[in-house]
């Protein structure tokens, strides 16, 4: 079935290499078969200029199914031969900027972590035009402590914020904000775990395995997370507020 995704991936690429606007595509691919759902064929599209209309770009790419675009984010969605495709168009010049930036030492991301760079970097190149791709790669490979630690101190904070927001849900004994901030929780965990690592974040599908695979782990910490990210009636609010506080004690001692 990777063989299958590749193929279309190479097919769709060869198509995306004749826009003169198309610097670079690069792939990732998710899942294992038809039978994951988290099986999808995932194509960044770097552009040096205006990306053209839904319309037309839907057109070009031949005999696909249940079309669908985000305009305003520039996304497309189809299948291709029964695999499902995503596309994500991407400026170059903003990348240009953001990569400038972190260079000079500056967080560029905080609150949304390093998703892009980590897909900038670790995506699979079907095509490069003129090297751009290579040398945003080469550069994001040295960036300066300044970078790192500047993001972790945002990060620290946020996690302490979140953290705080899960005591006062547990107080209130507030179940639904209790729920929804203990996943904003695990997700600035995580994206702290990955900046004190100096690598990259990935997407969230690739979390729970990338994660346990980082250098810089407290020991204790897989299995507060799996007990953490249980749902059961069995462990309470203050249970579970009680491991997360044992999670940022473990994470900030790092």
């Amino acid at each position: 079935m990777l063989e299958r995704a590749r193929r279309i991936a190479e097919r769709l690429s060869s198509t995306l290499r004749e826009w003169q606007e198309v610097e670079a595509v690069s792939a990732i691919f998710s899942g294992e078969d038809l039978l994951d759902p988290y099986f999808f064929v995932s194509l960044d599209v770097y552009c040096t200029g205006p990306v053209r209309p839904p319309g037309q770009r839907g057109t070009s790419f031949g005999d696909i199914v249940a079309y669908e675009s985000t305009p305003v984010t520039r996304k497309d969605r189809f299948l291709l031969d029964q695999v499902p495709v995503r596309i994500e168009y991407k400026m170059t010049t903003r990348f240009d900027q953001l990569t400038a930036r972190a260079r000079s030492g500056e967080s560029v991301f905080r609150d949304s972590g390093t998703y892009a760079f980590y897909r900038l970097c670790t995506a699979e190149p079907l095509f490069s035009r003129s090297g751009w791709l290579e040398a945003r790669r080469t550069e994001l490979d040295a960036l300066p402590h300044a970078f790192w630690d500047q993001l972790a101190d945002a990060q620290r904070a946020q996690l302490e914020h979140i953290y705080s927001d899960l005591g006062a849900a547990e107080m209130r004994g507030d179940e639904l904000y209790f729920v929804v901030s203990a996943g904003r929780f695990l997700a600035a965990l995580a994206s702290l775990l990955f900046t004190l690592n100096r690598e990259f974040e990935p997407g969230g599908r690739a979390v729970s395995v990338r994660l346990l695979e980082l250098e810089r782990l407290p020991d204790s910490l897989p299995a507060s997370i799996e007990s953490f990210a249980r749902q059961h009636e069995a462990v309470s609010m203050r249970q579970r507020r009680e491991l997360a506080e044992l999670m940022v004690r473990s994470v900030l001692s790092l």
